[in-house]
Parts: C-alpha cells; structure tokens; sequence
C-alpha cells in the first residue's frame, strides 16, 4: 500500500513522513474493497464509511498526553477535539465509540476511562457503558458487523 507513495518520494525521508503524517495512506484506498479499513483520524479526513469504530477514546489517548508532557495548551486541545469530531463525522450509519477502563501503557498498566471530550456529547447520544462480556465458547463464526 506504501510502495507508490515510497516510489513518489525516492530518497527523502522526512517528505515520506510527512506525507505519512498528513494521512497521504488514503491514497491508497480503496473504496470498493470489502474490507474493514484502519486509518488514522488524519488519513480519514473527507471520507466516509457505512460503520466507523472510534477505538481509544480514553483520558490520555485523546487528547493525547506522553509521559513527560507538559498541560495542554487550549490550540492543542482544540486541535484534538476537532479531530475526534472529524473521525465521528465519518460515520454515514452507525459509529461505536470504546473506550478502557485500565490501559497498558509504557510498560505500566494504568486507569484510563472515558476521554474529557466525551462530557460534551449529549448522554441522550452515547449509549450505556457495558462491562466486559463472557467469552463464548464453541466453534461458532461471529459476524463483524
């Protein structure tokens, strides 16, 4: 999926990443492919899916904090609220938001939770927090959607 875009940038690296930051992947895709795609909430901008999962939506995935990291500035607090509404509005049927209660995290598990942007979607819109379920048993193909 990469080879064209590597094959447009030849030797330069950093145009690669750049172009890999900028979600240049979509150029890639397919959309008539039966397949379930997995994009960055960049490399989804100005596309739309039937289903779209939103995985991570969790205190310190988004918005995004590295150990280390100093408080969010509001621009980038923003900046990542707009992106998470940029990835729901890709949704063209049903869109599933999920989020951990405890993440596995440079190498130390930790309490994650639902992320602070969620508080501003209406309660009416976010369906109920199911807790894990059993495993099934059995030889028994499930259906994806």
């Amino acid at each position: 999926m990469l080879a064209p875009l590597a094959r447009r940038c030849g030797r330069d690296v950093e145009r690669f990443r750049t172009e890999i930051a900028l979600g240049a992947e979509t150029d890639a895709l397919d959309p008539r492919a039966e397949a379930v795609t997995l994009l960055t909430l960049h490399g989804a901008k100005g596309l739309e899916f039937d289903v779209v999962f939103l995985a991570g939506c969790e205190r310190g995935l988004l918005p995004l904090r590295l150990p280390g990291s100093g408080p969010l500035t509001p621009a980038e607090a923003a900046e990542e609220r707009r992106l998470l509404f940029v990835g729901m509005t890709r949704a063209r049927g049903r869109l599933v938001l999920t989020c951990a209660a405890r993440r596995a995290r440079h190498g130390a598990e930790e309490a994650a939770g639902r992320s602070p942007f969620l508080a501003s979607i209406g309660p009416e819109l976010l369906g109920p927090a199911r807790s894990a379920r059993t495993r099934r048993t059995g030889d028994r193909q499930l259906r994806l959607l």
